[in-house]
């Protein structure tokens, strides 16, 4: 067949791009077509388009009118810097483009194109700024097969193209789809309804064989490859010190790197060689952790974006990678690791064997027409609120977010019905589920950041129902999804009277980590805790802050940046069980309603944004439907337009920080709670000392505030 390409070849910065593209096309030719790519944009415009980029990125944009000439005079110097790399980068892809086939968009027909290839990489990201989407998704085309092999949207979430309906479309409009990571393949089943078998990048389908070694990085003596587009202060620190140690010179190749001993800018081709030759490899990137595992390389790898953690676990290659809280020790064992080099070809063969099964199986089908376009069938029935409870007796300011729970709790409790939530349990220090009849309504409001004991409340829940009373329950998604079971297969006749709600969860931290933590607070202060608020709206909603009650009355009140729990379940999310980190139930649900915080409120509806907490509400069901027309009395609520869901969806993917967690946890089995904190928080008391003096600004302000309001 004749074929023809779409995907970014034409990166002059990104070796990764390119070697994906060739290695594609040498995969087709192997298997006897005609390979050709389609052509986006004219050369010179590509040189331009990076130019351009290199001055966004260096725009100083302050108004501080000193600050401002100090750093527009060191962004001039970066982007002429910058400019002067990319006529050198522009000159090696001049080369690497004459190595493929390129035909222009109006030639597809002329030259009889039977199949167009769209991919790989990350051509459906709609993060990416210098992403065509309705060039990439190949929507101009039509009446020609296509086939996607190993497409990417990177870590777009499929609400975020609703602002795009004709993608929707143009992936329905292909007659077979192939993803590289979890995320895609969530998008295309969304999409068309299908389950498409996830395939391997196209570099490690052609193989290291596949690439020509040439004499590249031959003549640099023994040297430390590093491959990376950002480098932090740590980082460059551990790598001139581990190659001053060892003797190594450090090559930076096309990326311009200030602890370099050489950058040099060549060809993309050249690469393979440069990994090849090296003593060994830092890399942060997808492409530099493929080619240091197809060349068996030493080689340490941060991954930072979740497709590299990815590649790493598919391998069980996890050994040579760091996280962000590294030491030089951690850096220098991550490098010295002998290579497993059968190891290693196992898992690369394995990938390779299954997608290359796979692309065959989609070229046949699509060469004899027995393969038809997929089609659109995206469906989203679902309704999305935002709002809060407008009632005048502070239920509002009492809530973690904006009182929505509380309206739909009332829905039910005024039929006499029965409410079911999580409740801090002040004799036995633990979160547990109760009902309205053993608690108030108001003791269930509020987050609480810790497991939440069950007990018997499903049993409670059918007691309750076989009385004809309707029950409310509230719970994380893996507890709703369990009712929702329940309700589904042995009480269906009792759908009408039970109602479940979830929320946005990022995790459920460990009951044992929050006695320690107790212990902890207490052995500090000498009082002991009576109850804790983990969402105070002291600070006003936007800011996390935490209110501890003492048993003598007393009371202390800090942002979650101080507190050594909050801060390392929220932002370093290292608290939660195991589970959490894999989660099947936080993006599809169980639950008739999930409420949360709308965070993002500003960018949808500025009247909203007062500081007080605006909930957000996704409906799923009918009894969630039922529920929302009974609260609209109490409550400001709209409905929130589709095409705006992603601003209030949770963009959260915990599996990067599931190794961390284990050594959190390994730590504070060992050793105790003080030290797995000191160890591995990034909370106040580690932070270095003009990062505390920056937070200790923001506290004092914000305390300040609090107690001139007050």
């Amino acid at each position: 067949m004749k074929i023809a390409i779409v995907t970014v070849y034409d990166s002059i910065i990104n070796y990764g791009s390119f070697l994906q593209a060739y290695a594609m096309s040498k995969v087709l030719e192997l298997k006897g077509h005609e390979v050709y790519f389609i052509r986006r944009m004219q050369n010179e415009e590509i040189l331009n388009r990076f130019n351009e980029l290199a001055e966004l990125q260096n725009n100083p944009n302050t108004g501080n009118s000193i600050k401002h000439a100090l750093l527009n005079k060191k962004a001039n110097f970066l982007v002429s810097r910058e400019r002067n790399a990319n006529q050198k980068r522009f000159r090696c892809s001049l080369k690497d483009w004459q190595s493929i086939k390129i035909i222009s968009q109006d030639e597809v027909r002329k030259k009889g194109i039977q199949l167009i290839v769209c991919g790989s990489d990350e051509i459906w990201n709609k993060h990416n700024k210098d992403i065509d989407l309705n060039f990439y998704s190949c929507e101009w085309i039509k009446d020609i097969p296509k086939l996607a092999y190993a497409i990417s949207s990177g870590d777009s979430k499929t609400s975020e193209f609703l602002q795009n309906p004709t993608f929707f479309d143009a992936v329905g409009d292909f007659n077979a789809l192939l993803p590289r990571d979890l995320m895609t393949q969530t998008l295309i089943k969304d999409i068309t309804t299908i389950n498409e078998p996830i395939v391997c990048d196209p570099t490690i389908l052609l193989g290291r064989d596949g690439f020509a070694l040439t004499d590249a990085g031959k003549n640099f003596g023994r040297y430390l490859l590093v491959y990376s587009y950002y480098l932090t202060k740590k980082e460059k620190k551990c790598i001139k010190r581990y190659a001053r140690m060892n003797n190594l010179k450090i090559i930076s190749p096309c990326i311009y790197s200030s602890i370099a001993d050489e950058v040099i800018y060549t060809s993309a081709l050249d690469f393979p060689a440069l990994i090849s030759n090296a003593e060994c490899v830092y890399t942060t990137t997808f492409h530099g952790t493929i080619f240091s595992l197809m060349y068996a390389r030493r080689f340490c790898c941060m991954p930072r974006l979740p497709k590299v953690m990815n590649m790493l676990k598919q391998i069980d290659c996890m050994n040579y990678a760091i996280d962000a809280d590294f030491s030089y020790e951690d850096f220098h064992e991550a490098l010295n690791i002998v290579v497993d080099r059968d190891k290693i070809n196992r898992g690369l063969i394995n990938l390779k064997t299954n997608a290359d099964k796979l692309l065959n199986e989609a070229l046949v089908s699509v060469n004899d027409g027995t393969c038809k376009t997929l089609g659109n069938r995206y469906k989203n029935s679902n309704k999305y609120y935002y709002g809060f409870s407008i009632r005048e007796n502070n239920i509002r300011s009492n809530s973690s977010s904006g009182g929505l729970f509380y309206e739909l709790a009332r829905v039910v409790l005024d039929e006499r019905g029965v409410v079911f939530g999580a409740c801090f349990d002040e004799k036995t220090r633990k979160v547990i589920h109760k009902s309205s009849e053993e608690v108030p309504i108001e003791e269930m409001l509020r987050s609480k950041y810790v497991e939440s004991e069950l007990g018997d409340t499903y049993k409670k829940i059918e007691q309750y129902l076989k009385q004809g009373r309707k029950v409310l329950f509230c719970g994380t998604p893996c507890q709703a999804a369990g009712l929702y079971n329940l309700r589904e297969q042995k009480w269906n006749i009792y759908e009408k009277q039970l109602y479940i709600i979830d929320f946005l969860c990022e995790g459920v931290p460990s009951k044992k980590i929050f006695s320690a933590y107790l212990r902890d607070e207490e052995r500090k202060s000498r009082k002991k805790i009576k109850n804790i608020n983990f969402r105070s709206k002291s600070y006003g909603w936007n800011t996390h802050c935490i209110l501890l009650n003492y048993e003598d009355g007393s009371k202390k009140v800090r942002p979650s940046f101080v507190d050594s729990y909050m801060h390392t379940f929220i932002m370093d999310l290292l608290l939660n069980r195991k589970s959490c980190y894999e989660c099947v139930f936080r993006n599809k649900k169980y639950s008739d309603i999930t409420i949360g915080d709308f965070w993002k409120i500003k960018d949808v509806d500025t009247s909203c944004s007062d500081n007080k907490g605006v909930s957000a509400v996704f409906v799923n069901s009918q009894n969630g439907d039922f529920l929302i027309s009974c609260i609209k009395q109490h409550t400001y609520l709209k409905e929130l337009k589709k095409e705006y869901l992603y601003y209030m969806e949770q963009l959260l993917d915990t599996s990067t920080y599931e190794e961390k967690r284990n050594m959190f946890y390994a730590a504070f089995l060992n050793e105790g709670y003080n030290y797995a904190i000191q160890k591995y928080s990034t909370y106040f008391l580690n932070r270095k000392i003009i990062d505390k003096l920056k937070l200790l600004k923001i506290w004092t302000k914000l305390e300040y505030k609090r107690r001139h309001e007050k």
